[in-house]
């Protein structure tokens, strides 16, 4: 089940002072899946999932997990380890990314991650293909 499906920007410093026609900020489509209330009877490894989809060129060269990714997930009280997060990038389009996050560094109770990404796996795709209208054109890898 699709819990939220909405938008997300990237901030500017000095947004409120430039109007929306002057300068766009990177736009993502996000779309915040829950494996549990879709299929309650499995014990899921990752219970959530979020595609993030470019909405609109941007001016950066970014991944919404980079960007946007902490934002997302303290907004929707997510555990990244407990979510699956998926990515179609502006440069390619007609695939779709997964990302890995790997604990760097602490800094209280802040962890920050280093992200690493790999072409989406048959079983990733297979998760969300029920909920992700797009995803019926991703080849997985093999």
């Amino acid at each position: 089940m699709i819990f939220f499906d909405g938008t997300y920007r990237l901030g500017r410093r000095d947004e409120f002072r430039i109007s929306s026609k002057e300068k766009k900020n990177q736009a993502w489509r996000i779309r915040i899946i829950d494996f549990k209330l879709a299929i309650p009877d499995i014990e899921h490894l990752k219970p959530y999932a979020i595609v993030a989809t470019p909405s609109e060129p941007g001016i950066f060269a970014t991944n919404c997990a980079h960007s946007l990714g902490r934002r997302i997930l303290r907004d929707f009280n997510l555990k990244i380890e407990k979510t699956l997060w998926v990515e179609q990038f502006q440069k390619d389009p007609e695939k779709m990314y997964v990302a890995v996050f790997i604990p760097k560094s602490f800094f209280g109770p802040d962890v920050y991650y280093r992200v690493d990404w790999h072409p989406i796996m048959a079983n990733e795709l297979a998760a969300i293909k029920p909920f992700i209208p797009e995803a019926d054109t991703v080849i997985p890898i093999r």
